[in-house]
């Protein structure tokens, strides 16, 4: 199985998804791939940030790819300078990965309108891989719009959704009461309902990643 992890913007929890799905795979006794194709941010000398934390929170169980790696922190149009991305080659590395996982994680960079290459957005290499794709999206005000609008943007596309997980709620109780009570019941209407929505909520001090998802993620 393949699974396309994206978001409604950067800096949303995608890994930190990627890492809670991961953990209910393996729960499930499947081998667990995370592939990320371009990491962006990362400083000269160092390991690309987000396989790196799914590395350290599996110890080494999850077994991790990067194809490219620039230090700016900024849209991988910009900090690829040279112009090296190259979609073929990323599509020939999840079906090598794939193969050797009974689940492939492909975590995108930013949200689905990132400009990518040149004449390509984020959005452009999900569809070209022709995976689902699970959507990842903040608690935060605005995450409504978001949230509908990526919805849209993948349903035009015909990618099909896996589902959508609702990720970092406030850290402000009364907020995250408030948001944890109101949010998926207020979108439902609005999204198909054949689209399944998960709350991911950090747990506590000692608690299994497994523990994150507050309803029944399932893999099928």
């Amino acid at each position: 199985m393949k699974l396309f992890i994206t978001g409604t913007d950067t800096g949303i929890g995608k890994t930190w998804v990627s890492a809670a799905v991961a953990a209910k795979a393996q729960e499930q006794g499947k081998s667990v791939g995370y592939y990320k194709p371009i990491q962006t941010g990362t400083p000269l000398g160092s390991p690309p940030e987000d396989p790196d934390f799914i590395h350290q929170a599996f110890e080494g169980q999850v077994k991790t790819y990067c194809r490219y790696c620039f230090e700016p922190p900024v849209t991988p149009l910009v900090a690829d300078e040279k112009g090296i991305i190259d979609f073929q080659q990323i599509a020939q590395d999840v079906e090598t990965y794939a193969s050797h996982h009974d689940l492939l994680l492909i975590e995108g960079a930013g949200g689905l309108m990132v400009p990518t290459t040149s004449s390509h957005l984020m959005i452009d290499l999900i569809q070209s891989l022709h995976v689902p794709t699970l959507l990842v999206s903040h608690c935060r005000l605005g995450t409504m719009n978001h949230t509908l609008l990526s919805i849209e943007a993948l349903q035009n596309r015909n990618i099909t959704i896996y589902g959508v997980v609702f990720n970092f709620y406030p850290d402000d109780l009364t907020q995250a009461d408030l948001a944890i009570q109101t949010l998926i019941p207020t979108l439902r209407p609005f999204i198909p309902s054949e689209i399944p929505l998960w709350k991911c909520l950090v747990p506590p001090p000692n608690q299994p990643l497994t523990s994150c998802f507050q309803t029944n993620f399932t893999l099928s």
